[in-house]
């Protein structure tokens, strides 16, 4: 814990929106640009000459869309979505041109919908973000001078163009497909980057080869961040010894992800010979270094009678904890390195599809559809607030009231304080935006600025998403130089009084329309997110044997699922209040992604219980594993780590269950699909409560009380 972590004040929440999340997509910038002026030419030899700004912008609308780093397959639907909406979008704007009760019912409408996507999940309702932009947009560019026909021609023409995105991701459709496929086996793969890869890939056929690799993968990626938790734990005297073999662990894992990248079918027959050969010498090393691991454990004195236990007692069940979890992680790289070394499979055989953890419309829509949420009175707010901004823009299409209407649609968000953040932050940038845009004004002369506010457009698309503040201030300086009427200053200064006035109607809205005063308190979330796991374990191994429910299991998931999204509020929250509590924040997220992985474990062990259930499989015999008393274990166990988040005990593991575990594992004649989950879940325990007591060490649980 940073016990110096201090509030944010007014230029720390400056840096933080000016943090950048990755790199400036410069590739797709240029490629937005060339795109809207292949569309713009178009329109001018289709004669719509009067379009051509509107099919530029509606260009670069679908470009943000169609250029999103994901597999191709969803991309497909996602952008069909896209393309059905943004015209359905402009469409609606067009017939409500002339009446004002249907403007305002479109408007709520896509104001309310767009919004509640949000109870979904952040991805989902950033699209539904961009999707009601786009209704904004329509609202700003339709006017009587084109018919509905003509805006629905538009948007074909601008969705064709923008398709071309397409051609190169279809040509590197598997090249893609294998990064994601291999990704956890990259040593700078963390947890929760595999597991958000894996809902990327949810629902996508894929052969079983690539299934296992993945899977592979995954649960390398699990022991790799245990073995960094269990190595940091490590007297000095004792940590050399392994850090040459965590080395070789990355070196060969990183090895076998380039192989998956680039497709075997990319490697001669020598060529494969050669890096098995090579793997194999590196495999020998690893085994020799894990030898010399276990000879340093023999040295300590093991003792029986726990009463007897010293610090060299203790050292050495660090010392042997993480010699198992190498030999687990050298276990997996072996099979991998055979599993890559075979010959693809038949294109005929059946496809296997990575479950998806989400949950059905109607389990999400029960649980998140009132006003009890967050995002369902955010959802209200905003579409009073916007409804009745954008009815002033349709009524007078004056560039004030536009202007008033994009502070509104830019700082209103779903709680008092993080609206007054927004303010800050967005009032902030697009100050700098103006002088910036004032000091064009006065150096370059009119021909000169259309110049630069294309280099800004380009800008706002290099900078989009990943660095939103730079972002934020090329499209501002973008908008006042590109302004048709008027001087420089004259539009920079009107242009920040029409933004502050809408980021204080906003704000205003925040106050008096379902205000949400959000508190959070992180350990008791914390606690939550692990309970809600508790819950959905108990369920699966100790009540469904013989009496499976999905209807349980599914709503004791849908509550995990719940608290999981309450957490990543919580962590931003945090993240956003304070400066200087990185470290915090991964000790946290290090504890949800390892409950997250042993939810999804457990979700896989359900699956087979159910296939047991439904199809008395023999090959799935449970009847000599005793699956209540070993749930029952977990079921304590997961108890006592509750407590210690919740600060009633202090972290003591239970040495006594883990034997049993080892024991009981070894002992059962059980299938090895049923023992290997058993094992995993065992490993996903251990992960999460070794960060548990790193957090309870530093003090964590007593901090982050009540976050406002």
């Amino acid at each position: 814990m940073n016990f110096l972590a201090q509030k944010k004040g007014f230029s720390d929440k400056l840096k933080l929106l000016s943090r950048p999340t990755g790199a400036p997509q410069w590739k797709q910038a240029f490629n937005a640009i060339i795109l809207m002026i292949i569309s713009v030419m178009l329109a001018k030899l289709l004669g719509w000459d009067n379009a051509v700004n509107s099919i530029a912008f509606i260009t670069l609308l679908f470009t943000l869309i169609l250029d999103l780093s994901i597999p191709l397959r969803k991309l497909a639907v996602l952008g069909s979505i896209g393309f059905l909406m943004i015209l359905l979008a402009f469409t609606t704007a067009s017939v409500a041109i002339s009446s004002v009760p249907v403007f305002i019912f479109f408007t709520a409408i896509w104001a309310f919908f767009s919004i509640s996507t949000y109870i979904f999940g952040g991805e989902v309702g950033a699209f539904g973000f961009i999707l009601f932009d786009a209704y904004f947009l329509s609202v700003i560019l339709v006017n009587n001078s084109a018919s509905t026909i003509d805006w629905i021609s538009y948007c074909i023409l601008s969705f064709l163009v923008a398709s071309i995105l397409l051609i190169p991701k279809i040509l590197r459709r598997e090249k893609e497909l294998n990064k994601l496929i291999a990704a956890g086996l990259s040593p700078e793969t963390s947890l929760n980057k595999i597991l958000s890869i894996r809902r990327l890939l949810a629902g996508i056929p894929i052969d079983k080869k690539s299934y296992e690799l993945f899977e592979i993968g995954m649960y390398l990626t699990a022991f790799r961040s245990y073995s960094r938790v269990l190595s940091s734990r490590l007297s000095e005297n004792y940590l050399e010894e392994f850090k040459d073999i965590l080395s070789i662990i990355n070196q060969l894992s990183s090895d076998i992800n380039l192989r998956i990248i680039d497709g075997n079918k990319e490697f001669t027959k020598k060529t494969k010979n050669d890096i098995s050969i090579n793997n194999s010498r590196e495999l020998s090393l690893l085994d020799t270094k894990i030898s010399a691991g276990e000879d340093l454990s023999k040295k300590f004195s093991s003792f029986k009678d726990f009463s007897k236990m010293n610090n060299s007692w203790i050292e050495k069940t660090k010392i042997d904890a993480l010699l198992e979890n190498i030999r687990n992680a050298r276990s997996i790289l072996d099979k991998s390195i055979n599993l890559i070394s075979k010959d693809s499979e038949d294109a005929n055989d059946k496809k296997i599809k990575i479950e998806s953890s989400s949950n059905s419309l109607s389990e999400v829509l029960k649980s998140n559809f009132n006003l009890q949420n967050i995002y369902m009175r955010h959802a209200v707010r905003f579409s009073l607030a916007m409804t009745l901004a954008l009815l002033f823009v349709h009524l007078t299409h004056n560039r004030d009231v536009i202007w008033v209407a994009m502070g509104v649609l830019i700082v209103i968000k779903p709680d008092i304080a993080s609206t007054i953040d927004n303010l800050i932050q967005r009032l902030s940038f697009n100050f700098l935006a103006i002088i910036v845009a004032i000091f064009l004004g006065f150096l370059f002369p009119h021909q000169i600025l259309i110049i630069l506010a294309l280099i800004m457009l380009f800008f706002f698309r290099a900078f989009f998403p990943n660095f939103m503040g730079l972002s934020v201030m090329a499209l501002t300086v973008f908008v006042v130089l590109i302004w048709p009427t008027g001087t420089v200053f004259e539009n920079a200064t009107a242009r920040m009084i029409d933004i502050l006035i809408g980021s204080l109607i906003a704000l205003l809205c925040a106050y008096i329309i379902l205000p949400s005063r959000v508190s959070f308190n992180v350990p008791s979330q914390i606690a939550a997110n692990v309970n809600a796991t508790k819950n959905l374990s108990k369920q699966v191994m100790v009540d469904s044997v013989g009496n499976y429910d999905q209807s349980k299991i599914s709503h004791l998931f849908r509550n995990y699922m719940l608290e999981d999204n309450n957490s990543d509020a919580v962590l931003k929250k945090l993240n956003d209040t304070f400066n200087d509590v990185s470290e915090d924040l991964i000790c946290y997220e290090n504890i949800l992604a390892a409950n997250h992985k042993l939810t999804l474990d457990i979700l896989a062990l359900a699956s087979l219980i159910k296939i047991k259930n439904e199809t008395n499989n023999l090959e799935l015999d449970l009847s000599k594993l005793n699956l209540p008393y070993y749930g029952k274990l977990i079921d304590d166990y997961l108890e006592s780590t509750i407590s210690v988040i919740k600060r009633q005990e202090t972290g003591k593991r239970n040495f006594s269950y883990y034997e049993f575990a080892d024991q009981y594992f070894d002992d059962q004649v059980i299938p090895d699909n049923i023992k290997q989950y058993l094992k995993w879940i065992k490993s996903d325990i251990d992960l999460i409560y070794s960060n548990v007591e790193k957090a309870d060490d530093n003090g964590l649980f007593n901090e982050y009380l009540n976050l406002s």
